[in-house]
């Protein structure tokens, strides 16, 4: 055949394939592109519904957060498809769309989560007052699923001993118990502690002296007394009579000649006649002993809890699928689920099977509900594979994960999924979000800011939301704002050069899984903090937010 065949027979066999290559790679060019859009579409939403839920929260004036919860999450909810269908107005997407390819929306809180997601309405009405209960039901509805805790139950072989514990993002737990195993339990709540590093008797940790402190902030009544220039004012932490702690301040400014306290009700107007703010503070000004009183209660919940935990085994953990699941194998099984024997590692067990727990509880849901969803749509969806990273991030904050997924584009489906944390909540104390004020230069530095902490002037030690601005409504119904510490510069080269951040104790950092650096906070600043002074205003601001922070269960022993 002469080289004219040759050229015609290849021309017939490769112009068809460059032609079909082609077009998939540019079906490609086109799925990567549009794919990108729609992470950032979803990354945005999932900002701006952060973005709402904090700003809901923090300037709530009620202390009923539990039932607000749910108030701020749909909130939230709303604002994450308005924002979501606002990027997608150009594609032809409506809201309503949108939500059928939203499997779920998870927002991970300080003790629990809610999932938003469509499920199936078994309750339908027949005319009276409790409906008809028909569990096979294809009445779909989307909704605001109940809320889950984070919670395990363990029961001992040996005997009828109960307990079932609800755990938190810091040590903080509620204790379900029975020794009997019977249908009445005991109720406890309270933070643990390590008691090798904390002595009740002396309000030490770590051998730091931990002391009473005077604190003061603005608030809505300096301010209205001279908005052009208003002033701080004392105050310090008592217990109301829902067992909650709330802020009673110290009033010498209003009329000098008569100081005394008072606290601020729901509508925003003052109380100087609470009997239980008088009888925890009397009628002189008293400084704050809120970070002592932590390590008092602390010491004396974990003594306790000897009798009511000191028996549980990470092995005797019932109610899950797979052991494995929680990290628990035949050589740790039978390892204590709090050691008590002095070991100087009481809490490590804890620490590392509390987050496992809070892992299997939310993937365990979240594959449920996703495959649930698969029973009735038409769009796929499924559980991505989320990196140790991700999983960290999670287990560590309270956050918002939303998931896409189902979209055609170019010749697959769109699947992805956002996780943006919270950093701005009443409940959750973040441990590595404490900011030092230096009072002398009115700055603020993170508090992992060696180097820019100078030590010869007034420093002090509060969390992250304290520098946010507060918003109320004024007498006239007008808005205004004000900021408890007023005149504070954020430090630029600590709160936005990273490099001056102090984030390794070198011999003492551990790689994670996905081979990124990490490290315990605490750790962190007993290897690294220059002087005892530092430690000491890390812990009394860390002990007084936390014991002052909002708890849903409260249980006194």
């Amino acid at each position: 055949m002469k080289l004219q065949g040759w050229i015609i027979i290849f021309a017939i066999i490769i112009i068809p394939i460059i032609l079909v290559m082609s077009t998939y790679i540019q079906l490609q060019i086109s799925y990567v592109n549009t794919a990108s859009s729609y992470d950032t579409y979803l990354d945005n939403a999932t900002y701006d519904a952060i973005k709402a839920f904090q700003i809901n929260e923090l300037n709530s004036n009620t202390q009923n957060i539990a039932q607000e919860k749910i108030r701020d999450v749909e909130a939230s909810i709303n604002t994450f498809y308005n924002s979501l269908a606002s990027n997608f107005g150009q594609s032809g997407y409506s809201q309503d769309e949108l939500a059928s390819y939203v499997p779920a929306l998870v927002y991970t809180l300080y003790d629990g989560y809610y999932i938003y997601t469509k499920y199936n309405n078994v309750v339908q009405d027949d005319g009276t007052t409790e409906g008809t209960i028909n569990l096979d039901s294809t009445d779909s509805t989307y909704g605001v699923k109940p809320y889950v805790y984070y919670s395990a139950r363990y029961k001992d072989s040996g005997t009828n001993k109960e307990a079932v514990i609800n755990y938190t993002l810091d040590n903080y737990i509620t204790v379900y118990y029975t020794s009997d195993g019977g249908n009445t339990y005991e109720t406890y709540s309270g933070f643990l502690i390590d008691l090798n590093k904390a002595n009740a008797t002396n309000h030490t940790y770590n051998s730091v002296s931990i002391p009473t402190e005077g604190i003061a902030e603005a608030n809505q009544t300096t301010y209205e007394m001279n908005p052009n220039n208003y002033q701080e004012m004392n105050y310090a932490y008592i217990t109301n009579d829902q067992g909650r702690r709330e802020k009673a301040y110290w009033d010498d400014k209003t009329d000098p000649a008569n100081p005394r306290w008072f606290k601020y009700n729901v509508d925003g107007t003052r109380n100087y006649q609470d009997k239980n703010m008088l009888a925890q503070l009397g009628t002189t000004y008293k400084e704050d002993n809120s970070a002592q009183r932590y390590i008092e209660d602390a010491v004396k919940f974990t003594n306790d809890m000897k009798t009511v935990l000191g028996w549980i085994q990470i092995g005797e953990i019932v109610d899950v699928d797979n052991k494995l699941d929680l990290g628990i194998s035949d050589t740790n099984e039978n390892e204590d689920l709090i050691d008590f024997s002095n070991s100087g590692k009481m809490l490590d067990t804890f620490n590392e099977h509390k987050l496992y727990v809070m892992r299997n509880s939310i993937n365990t849901n979240l594959r449920a509900t996703i495959a649930k969803i698969n029973e009735n749509s038409n769009n796929p969806a499924k559980m991505p594979t989320l990196t140790e990273e991700e999983w960290t991030k999670i287990l560590n904050n309270t956050c918002l994960i939303s998931f896409m997924e189902g979209q055609i584009i170019g010749s697959g489906y769109y699947m992805g999924y956002s996780i943006v944390t919270n950093n701005l909540n009443r409940e959750f104390v973040d441990p590595t979000l404490i900011y030092v004020l230096d009072k002398t230069e009115r700055v603020c530095h993170d508090i992992r800011h060696f180097d820019g902490l100078n030590t010869s002037h007034e420093l002090q030690g509060f969390r992250n939301v304290d520098f946010e601005s507060k918003n109320y409504i004024a007498t006239d119904g007008t808005n205004q704002k004000y900021y408890q510490h007023k005149n504070v510069m954020l430090d630029y080269a600590c709160l936005v050069d990273s490099a001056k951040i102090v984030t390794s104790t070198d011999s003492q950092t551990e790689q994670n899984a996905d081979g990124n650096y990490s490290v315990d906070i605490e750790e962190l600043i007993e290897a690294k903090a220059p002087n005892e002074q530092i430690k000491r205003i890390y812990y009394t601001a860390l002990f007084r937010e936390r014991y002052n922070s909002y708890k849903s269960n409260v249980f006194e022993l």
